[in-house]
This record gives structure tokens, sequence and C-alpha cells, in this order.
């Protein structure tokens, strides 16, 4: 019981901690700076920094997946039993609701708020296939160097999928899900949100695949 209550709390704290930097920052960019470049250099260096923090700080208790389909694929390849996955996903959702909730209350925004922001288009769907794809093929590919080699080698490619994916590189359902309350430029429209999750889904589908040929060994 304890070790489940310590893996929720692992993955609710850095899910929350991960969307509170993704939205605070960009609300904070937003109040400088009227350029959008500036304002996506500032949410792209606080989130790929954040990341390398949150992963480096948890990764000893609970893996630091914070995303939903990351915890899927690694308990699919079986480094993760089967009846924690439920555990994971409910804290790294609500961790990440939680997170935007306090970003927008930082910032004097109502605490949650629908987000018109939209992010549709065919390109976007592509974009955010590939973002998850290769977000889960690093994670499997960095592993067995450690998780501070794990750590810099996702935050480092989240912060160049900001900027080389029309979908900014969501690549996780939590993260977007939360995003759909925040009416800055860091939110995504609840009408695009589920599109945004089945690309997702189709990310992790075909680097699970991958994964079991590059990286897992058959005995």
């Amino acid at each position: 019981m304890k070790n489940k209550q310590k893996y929720f709390l692992s993955e609710f704290i850095g899910s929350c901690f991960l969307v509170m930097i993704i939205v605070g920052s960009g609300l904070m960019a937003e109040q400088l700076t009227e350029d959008v470049a500036v304002r996506l250099i500032a949410n792209t260096i606080a989130t790929g920094a954040g990341l390398f923090v949150l992963i480096t700080v948890f990764a000893d208790i609970s893996g630091a997946h914070f995303n939903p389909f990351v915890s899927i694929a690694i308990t699919y390849t079986g480094n993760l039993k089967k009846k924690l996955l439920p555990i994971y996903i409910i804290a790294q959702i609500f961790g990440c609701l939680l997170g935007v909730g306090l970003a927008n209350f930082f910032f004097e925004h109502e605490i949650y708020e629908l987000s018109t922001k939209s992010r549709d288009g065919i390109y976007i769907f592509v974009s955010e296939i590939v973002a998850t794809l290769g977000l889960i093929l690093i994670i499997f590919g960095s592993m067995k160097s450690g998780k501070i080699t794990v750590a810099a080698s996702v935050g480092l490619y989240i912060t160049a999928g900001y900027w080389f994916t029309s979908s900014t590189s969501f690549a996780n359902p939590a993260v977007a899900i939360a995003r759909t309350f925040t009416e800055s430029f860091t939110g995504i429209n609840y009408l695009n949100t589920p599109f945004y999750i089945i690309a997702e889904f189709f990310g992790m589908v075909i680097a699970i695949y991958l994964v079991k040929i590059l990286f897992i060994k058959k005995n």
C-alpha cells in the first residue's frame, strides 16, 4: 500500500508541476511580450528545463512517466505491473488538472476556463503522431543509460518538438486534457483535444511496435 501511495504521489506531483510549468510560463510570457516567437521561446525553455528537473527528481520513485501513453507503453513492454497502471493514469490526469488550475490562478485567470485556441488540421494530426512516437522511442532508447540521460533526452526532445512540430509536441493525453482549460496561447480548443489524443494513441501504438524490434531482446 505504501508503495502505491508513493507511486501515486510521485506521478501526481510531477504531472501537476509539469502543467504548471507549461501553462504558467506561457501566461507569464503573454504578460511580458506581444511577440509570439518570444513567447514560444520562453515556454520552450521553461518546459524543457522543468522536464529535466522533474524526471531527475521522481524517476527513482515512480519512473517519472507523467504521461498515460508512456505508462501504457511501459506496461505493455513488461516494465510496469498492470495492476499499477490505473493508479498511474489517474494520478497523471488529476495532477495535470490541478496544475492548470493553479497556473491560471497564479496569473489571475479563472481557475478553469475553456480554451478557444484552435489546433486543427491533418498536418497537426500527423505532427502529433510523430511527436508521441518520437518521445516514446527516446525514452526506451535512453533508459539503460540512467535517469539523467533520460531526463536530458526527454527535456531536449520536447524542447525541439515545440519547434519542429506544428502541434508543438504535446505528446501526452493528460497534458492535452489539462490544456483544454486555459485561455492562453498554451491552450487547446476542446473540439480539437480528442483528435490530439487519438493522434497520440496512434503514435504510441507505432512506437510500441518499433520499441519491441529495436530495444527489447527476445529470449
